[in-house]
Parts: structure tokens; sequence; C-alpha cells
């Protein structure tokens, strides 16, 4: 079982930004110590005190404060692609949905047009244009739960050399919390990760993933 402090240790050792934050006295010690002390109870598999994490991250910031923190991981994508005209439906997870969903994927399909599909564990959400909204009574015997429209989705595809590096996807999506941009779905595949938001957040949304992960990494 893992110590408290080398838990502490290796949380901040993966995190660039509280490693910073430690050299420089920028963070409250205390607040940091309460939003991190489940990601240690985690670790260390019992519960442990608020206080305890806090003495970790006093000592841990002394040390700090003499060295200088490693520089974050620069990542670079390879291009950024925007869907607009989307909209978004979550269902019921059934038997019978599952079915008339991969009927009204053929009928999109044949007429070229844009569908991704994500299931959990009870719901399933489907988007897609919403010129073929039309389709959906015509196939569904159930009504969505809800439809999310006005959407738009950002593709952003990225190199396998990092996929085993820890970082890129919370990197992409901390850009857009940063500009406070809300998120209504994520979906991926190996290189690829698709982010669908409002669309009038996209051109800002946009500009915040080229400018910090293609502009400046050239």
């Amino acid at each position: 079982m893992r110590k408290v402090s080398e838990a502490v240790q290796a949380i901040v050792e993966a995190n660039p930004a509280l490693q910073f934050g430690l050299h420089h006295r920028l963070l409250n010690l205390s607040q940091v110590a309460r939003f991190i002390c489940p990601l240690v109870e985690a670790r260390v598999r019992k519960p442990v005190r608020p206080s305890a994490v806090l003495m970790s991250l006093s000592r841990l910031q002394r040390r700090w404060e003499a060295q200088q923190p490693a520089p974050q991981r620069r990542f670079r994508i390879d291009r950024i692609n925007v869907q607009g005209g989307l909209c978004a439906l979550t269902l019921p997870k059934q038997v019978t949905t599952l079915r008339e969903l991969a009927e009204l994927f053929g009928r999109v399909q044949q007429e070229g047009g844009y569908l991704t599909l994500t299931e959990g564990v009870s719901e399933v959400t489907v988007i897609l244009e919403q010129r073929h909204l039309k389709r959906v009574p015509e196939v569904l015997s159930v009504a969505p739960r809800r439809v999310y429209r006005n959407l738009a989705g950002l593709g952003v595809k990225f190199q396998e050399a990092y996929l085993e590096t820890p970082g890129l996807l919370y990197q992409l999506l901390q850009q857009l919390a940063l500009q406070n941009i809300n998120v209504v779905e994520v979906a991926s595949t190996t290189t690829e990760f698709n982010i669908y938001l409002d669309d009038r957040d996209v051109q800002l949304a946009f500009e915040s993933l080229y400018n910090r992960f293609i502009r400046e990494a050239r």
C-alpha cells in the first residue's frame, strides 16, 4: 500500500500546472489538498484526511521552490475539421431502439449524411445533421429523451505517437474550459477526438485549439 506522501508526489509530478504553482507559490495549498484528496485516496486505497495531504504538499512546495519544474509536454495536432448543422438525440437503450437506429444509420448513409452513435449503460446518444431530423419519427418508435439542436463538431486529428502519453485529451478540453465553453458531447477513435459544442462557440473553440496545438507547435 502506498504512502500518502508518495501518492501526493505522483499526482504532482504528473501535473505540470501543479508543479508550476508550487514552484512559484501561486496556490492555496489547503484548497489544493481538499481538491486532490479523492485522487490520493484512490491511490492509497483508504480514507485520507486533507490535513495529511496538506502536510505532503507543504513539503513538496519547499522542494519545488528550489528547482525549476519540467516543461509541459507539447502536443501537436495535425488538423481540425469543423462539422456544422448538427443535433444530438438521447434515447433509452433498448433492443428495439438499437435495431431502429441501425435502420436510421443506413438511410442517412444512403444520403451521404453524418451520423455517429455512442452507447452508454442505459442511454444512447445519436449525433446527426439537423436536415435528417425528419427521418427520426419515421424510423424510431420511441421519442428522444432530449434533443439538443444547433450543434457543431470539432474533429481533432493527432499522431499515434501520442497514444501512450497521458494528457493530450485533458489539454484539449482544458483549452475550452479556460474559455468557458460548454462541451455537449465527445467521441473518439484511435487518432481522432470529436468535440461537440454549441455552434455559437465553434469559432472561439477552433481558434483556441489551433493557436495552442498547431500554430504554437510549429
